[in-house]
Formats: C-alpha cells, sequence, structure tokens
C-alpha cells in the first residue's frame, strides 16, 4: 500500500515522473493535495535529484509544475471501481469553462488514485477570509463562482459539486477565482461517483436538506454553501458554526447571521442562498445576473411614464422630501464589541450543553459549534462527545435529548451522527495541538474504535484501527493517562 512518507524518504518519484515538492492540504476527508514537478517537462530528467528542498517557484525553472490530489489509501479501488473511476473522469474532462479548474490526467499508483490539476500559485480564497475586501471584489467573487456552477448544473445530467467552500475555490494566474474539486468525488444527475465517501462536504457548509436521510444531491445545495461561503469570508466565520444547516433543520427561528459593512443588496443575496427552504433560493444563473447588476433582488426597469410623473414631481418639490427618505440607502450601523475570551465563550457553552433542558442544551451546542469551527480542541472533542459512540451518562443524556436513536451500545443507529463525530475527532487529530495531549489521546482512540469494533456504520478496518491506537498510546503517554493505557493495551494486544 502506498505510503507517502516512506516514497518521499527514499528519493522515490511519485508514479515514475512527478517530485513531490510541498503538501498543500491534508483537511480533506479522502485525499491529500501536494505540489510536484513533472520530470516529463524537465530538459535534465537527470537532475531531479538535486531538486530538495526547493520551492515551488525554484522547482518551476526546471520544468512545469503542478498538483496532484492523491487519494487515501483506504479509498484503494478494485476493479469496478477503477473503471467507474475511469468513466467519471472522462465526464469531468471534458467540463471546460474559465471558472473551473479541472484535472489534467488521473492515474492509478500503487492500488490508489489520484488526479493532477493545474498549480494555482495564487492559493486559495480562504486568504480573503478576516480581510478587507471591496465592494467590487465581492461581486467578482459572486460573478466568477457562481458563473462555475452555473456550467455545472447545466450540463445534461448535472454535476453537483458538494464541497463548495473557501478552500475549493482558487485564484488562477489571471485573478479569477476558480472552482475546483468538482470532479471525481462530485455527484452527477442522482449517481454516486466511484467510491462512497465517508463525509460527503464539510459540515458547516453543508445545507438543511442534506441532514435529511437518502436526499438526492441538487444544485440548491450548492447555492446555499455559496451563501456560508460569502458569509465566512465578510465575517471571518461560517453562519451556523460547524453544524451548518442542521442548526436550520432543528430551529425554524434560527436567526441569520450579522453582515456588518455590507451593502443591502450583498445582505440580501446571502439570505436568499442561506433560505432553509430550498425552493426560495436563487439559481446560478440568477447569482450571475445579480452580480452583473449589482442588485439582488433585480430590480424590473419601470416604463417611461412613470418615470416622467416621478421627475415631475421631484420637480414641483412637493414630495421631495419624502421621496428622499423612501429611496435613501438604509444607514449600516456596526456595533464595535469587546470579544468575550474564548475560554469563557467554552464555559459558558458548557454550562448550557449540561442543562437537562432542551432548549438551553440547544442553545450550548449553537455556541459550541462555533468554537468548534473556529477549531478550538475542547470544543471540538464536546461536540464529538455529544454525538459519538458513548455510554457516559452525560453523552447519553444529551443524546436523549435531542431524539437520537441509539442501539443497546449506544451507538446512534442513524449513520449521520456517527459521521458528525468522526469528522471532529478526525479534526482533532489532523489539529494534532500538543496543548490537549488529553483530548487528543482520547479522539484517536475513539477513532479507533469505530473500526476496530463491531457496528452498524463502518466496516472493519483492523489496520486502520490499529494505527489510530497506536496513535493514541503516544498522546495518551504524553497526558500520562494510566485507565486509558491500560485500555489501548487490551486493544493492541487483540492484534497479536
Amino acid at each position: 500500500m502506498l505510503d507517502i512518507e516512506k516514497l518521499i524518504d527514499s528519493g522515490e518519484l511519485f508514479d515514475g515522473h512527478y517530485k513531490l515538492l510541498r503538501s498543500l492540504s491534508t483537511a480533506g476527508a479522502t485525499a491529500d493535495v501536494w505540489t510536484a514537478l513533472d520530470v516529463n517537462t524537465m530538459n535534465d530528467p537527470s537532475k531531479v535529484n538535486e531538486l530538495d528542498g526547493l520551492s515551488e517557484e525554484e522547482a518551476g525553472e526546471y520544468g512545469l509544475v503542478v498538483a496532484i490530489k492523491i487519494y487515501r489509501p483506504h479509498n484503494a479501488l478494485d476493479i469496478e471501481g477503477e473503471q467507474r473511476f475511469r468513466d467519471e473522469y472522462t465526464i469531468v474532462f471534458n467540463c471546460h469553462h474559465t471558472n473551473l479548474i479541472h484535472p489534467t490526467h488521473f492515474s492509478i499508483f500503487r492500488e490508489v488514485p489520484y488526479l493532477v490539476l493545474p498549480y494555482c500559485q495564487l492559493g486559495s480564497s480562504e486568504h480573503l477570509i478576516g480581510r478587507e475586501i471591496t465592494e467590487d471584489e465581492i461581486w467578482k467573487y459572486i460573478l466568477d463562482v457562481s458563473s462555475g456552477l452555473a456550467y455545472l448544473h447545466a450540463l445534461q445530467p448535472p454535476i453537483i459539486h458538494q464541497d463548495i467552500k473557501p478552500g475549493n475555490i482558487l485564484i488562477d494566474d489571471n485573478n479569477n477565482f476558480a472552482i475546483t474539486d468538482f470532479g471525481i468525488s462530485a455527484k452527477r444527475g442522482g449517481q454516486h461517483g466511484y467510491y462512497e465517501e465517508e463525509n460527503s462536504g464539510t459540515m458547516a457548509y453543508m445545507a438543511p436538506e442534506r441532514f435529511e436521510e437518502e436526499v438526492e444531491p441538487m444544485p440548491e445545495s450548492d447555492i446555499w454553501a455559496v451563501g456560508a461561503t460569502l458569509c465566512e469570508i465578510l465575517t471571518g466565520e461560517v453562519p451556523f458554526g460547524e453544524e451548518g444547516g442542521w442548526v436550520q433543520m432543528q430551529d425554524d427561528a434560527a436567526p441569520m447571521p450579522t453582515l456588518p459593512k455590507v451593502s443591502p443588496d450583498v445582505q440580501r443575496l446571502i439570505y436568499a442562498c442561506l433560505n432553509k427552504n430550498k425552493d426560495l433560493r436563487p439559481t446560478a444563473q440568477q447569482l450571475i445576473e445579480s452580480a452583473k447588476t449589482r442588485q439582488y433582488p433585480i430590480k424590473s426597469k419601470k416604463p417611461l411614464y412613470i418615470t416622467l410623473i416621478v421627475v415631475a414631481i421631484l420637480l414641483c418639490g412637493g414630495l421631495t422630501f419624502g421621496l428622499s427618505r423612501y429611496f435613501a440607502t438604509p444607514e449600516v450601523i456596526v456595533e464595535t464589541k469587546q470579544e468575550t475570551p474564548i475560554k469563557e465563550l467554552y464555559a459558558n457553552a458548557l454550562r448550557n450543553m449540561e442543562s437537562e433542558n432542551i432548549d438551553s442544551l440547544n442553545k450550548g451546542i449553537v455556541e459550541m459549534s462555533k468554537l468548534a469551527g473556529r477549531d478550538y480542541v475542547p470544543a471540538l472533542y464536546q461536540m464529538a462527545f455529544t454525538y459519538g459512540w458513548y455510554s457516559d451518562s452525560a453523552s447519553v443524556r444529551r443524546k436523549q435529548l435531542l431524539g437520537i436513536e441509539m442501539d443497546n451500545s449506544y451507538l446512534p443507529t442513524a449513520d449521520r451522527y456517527s459521521n458528525k463525530a468522526v469528522a471532529f475527532f478526525t479534526r482533532i487529530m489532523e489539529l494534532n495541538d500538543s496543548t490537549y495531549a488529553d483530548i487528543n489521546a482520547q479522539a484517536t482512540y475513539r477513532l479507533a474504535c469505530y473500526y476496530v469494533m463491531p457496528n452498524n456504520i463502518y466496516q472493519p478496518n483492523y489496520e486502520k484501527g490499529k494505527r489510530f491506537l497506536y496513535r493514541s498510546r503516544e498522546w495518551a503517554t504524553l497526558a500520562e493517562d494510566k485507565a486509558l493505557l491500560e485500555r489501548i493495551d487490551r486493544g493492541l494486544a487483540t492484534f497479536e
């Protein structure tokens, strides 16, 4: 099985002709993205061993630098899966649009599929988060992203992206915003792609309908994700925290995010995209028209005679003051608040989550999910503790209050709750923050349980479970958690 780190240490080329340079992203659930030099484009390939430690800019002087999306070993393909992968690739290869970054090559190396894409040295729109952004820039962003989506949605059958977020909107060499990651993992015409992802998309950007059982992919869900993406770029935070549209699904009165310093048209557009009712959201094509006119909704052109009447009235001066007030742009009042320390916010959220009252619990979940969205490790763990496979009385009580059905081992019977928990555990593991060695140990141990203990949600994967147990042991040793170390050792003993 493919081991990227060993491959790099040995000096071996990836699939015989790619020199891996740097990891761009390991945050995805199914794949990692690397920059690489295509050795086939070098004038003198014999110098490839002299390129260690070079930046992409320096390596670009020797040949073509590309991005490679390498799917993780658990996505290894059988013969049938390989053919589906090829079929899907053929479809997306023919998708040509200014606002799409599409793969230029695919293959399978040591049973693991990978895609080759153009390398965008300007990075993704994540760079815009928290930065002052002009009205011109935000409308261009809306225009570019909606143009790419409109192209995908108009195909027959349509391609539904399912993971629109700032990290999947790249900035090309011409400063255009272009959608990436719309290929093999996307869903097309209600049919699943070549493999089923553990977590299809990112929860914070998932529309309410995506949390329902057996819902087919639809364009409206991508539009909701556009609204969440715009909200994060403008405010620094996703609109409903880590739980995304699940908050709306549970609470009809969930408030829309506050959007200071934006025009009323942009605000109305974002709120329309985030509408809980998918039928009331704009289409990608309607977003294009709004971006071109910088209006939402687009105002109809008034007949000439009405315009003449208004002009005449204004000339007479009788209603000048009233009309000026009517047509004036509402003043945006920006309140400045002193930010509450994150530990205090966490303590308040935890108190609500520990309540026996369902309203307080839901309030605490919303508060905690916002902190989880900021990658605050204790908050990530509390969210996982709420939905995960725990027999602890506090976790069971939360699930009971939320109406989450469990089997005799206290595992939620609906797989979406296990997927939520696993996503939180995985994020904790990816952050690898040594400040929270005790939490890291517990999270990694719990991940192992999903793959080594019999359950109706995840297929057994003892190799993966064993790796998690060893990693958990490292953290538990650092945290001096003797009780957990004993459990881990008992688990590892079963593999001997």
